[in-house]
């Protein structure tokens, strides 16, 4: 096997795990920093208009392979409601983060990426992700797994997911390396294996 010019790594799964996600705990979060919420409207009734959201958008990003970012689902529950926010995108979409998701470093990953570092080999993550970039890379930031990466891209920001030969495409040019020389860590099959595949 010869020796990578650059490496993708996934997110989920590859670096971190996911130990917990508490939709309820971050809506909570996000009421809280709303300049208004209509009458009579209940962390129930958005938890129960999440639900249909992810329902009837998020879960068939898989089916045809496009991404639907965080701010544009929250958009869908909230507008909905008319409910309107102090803070921008940015600090609602980190704030619900830090609020409702729990992840844990996998085990042995530092070591991984302190190696491929040490190799000279340049590195970066590539992820479907509904959340950003920034929020990705700041949950990788917690576990210490952010300092050596080149970049942290998401499906989120270019609406096609893996296994986009796209994605993967651009995920190349952006390292600088010719998608046959490098090599992509995951942990799926038919994402991260199958878009290296195709790229």
């Amino acid at each position: 096997m010869k020796r990578p010019k650059g490496v993708l790594l996934d997110y989920g799964g590859t670096l971190v795990e996911e130990a917990g996600f508490d939709p309820r705990a971050g809506n909570t979060w996000l009421l809280a920093q709303a300049s208004y919420v209509a009458p009579g409207v209940t962390l129930d009734m958005v938890l129960e208009r999440a639900r249909r959201v992810a329902h009837e958008v998020a879960d068939r990003r898989d089916k045809f392979g496009i991404e639907a970012p965080w701010g544009s689902l929250t958009r869908l529950i909230h507008d909905y409601f008319g409910t309107r926010f102090a803070l921008g995108p940015v600090e609602l979409e980190r704030g619900f983060w830090d609020t409702a998701v729990t992840t844990r470093g996998m085990p042995g990953a530092r070591e991984a990426l302190d190696a491929i570092a040490a190799a000279g080999v340049p590195m970066a993550v590539l992820s479907n992700a509904s959340f950003s970039a920034e929020t990705i890379r700041h949950d990788l930031a917690r576990h210490g797994l952010a300092d050596q990466l080149a970049f942290v891209m998401v499906s989120a920001d270019y609406v096609v997911r893996k296994p986009s030969a796209l994605l993967l495409e651009a995920a190349a040019a952006r390292l600088g390396v010719a998608p046959r020389d490098i090599w992509m860590i995951g942990d799926r099959l038919d994402t991260d294996v199958a878009g290296a595949r195709a790229a």
